[in-house]
């Protein structure tokens, strides 16, 4: 059963550029693992709220594939960074009905 993922993140009105930056190095990251992001879309009223969705085969590949980023150095570099700047995250689990 396909799990996607829908992940929002709010940074700091002054940190959007950095969130950008950020991004470009998560990005690399999940090509690296093989990790399909199906897409990635900014509030257009909100300029600071981002959101992106992720796509996992069955929860096997999904929890592979945390326990994966959680190993990996640079994900957890860019996570601590990104922690810095960010206000909110919510994330939510959608499955197929």
């Amino acid at each position: 059963m396909t799990i996607v993922m829908l992940y929002q993140t709010t940074v700091k009105p002054d940190a959007v550029e950095t969130m950008d930056e950020l991004r470009n190095g998560f990005k690399a990251i999940y090509k690296k693992y093989r990790i399909n992001v199906i897409g990635h879309w900014k509030s257009e009223e909100h300029p600071n709220d981002s959101f992106y969705m992720v796509q996992y085969e069955n929860e096997e590949d999904y929890h592979h594939k945390i326990r994966t980023l959680h190993h990996d150095e640079q994900y957890l570099r860019l996570t601590s960074q990104l922690n810095e700047v960010r206000t909110d995250f919510k994330s939510t689990r959608l499955v197929p009905k």
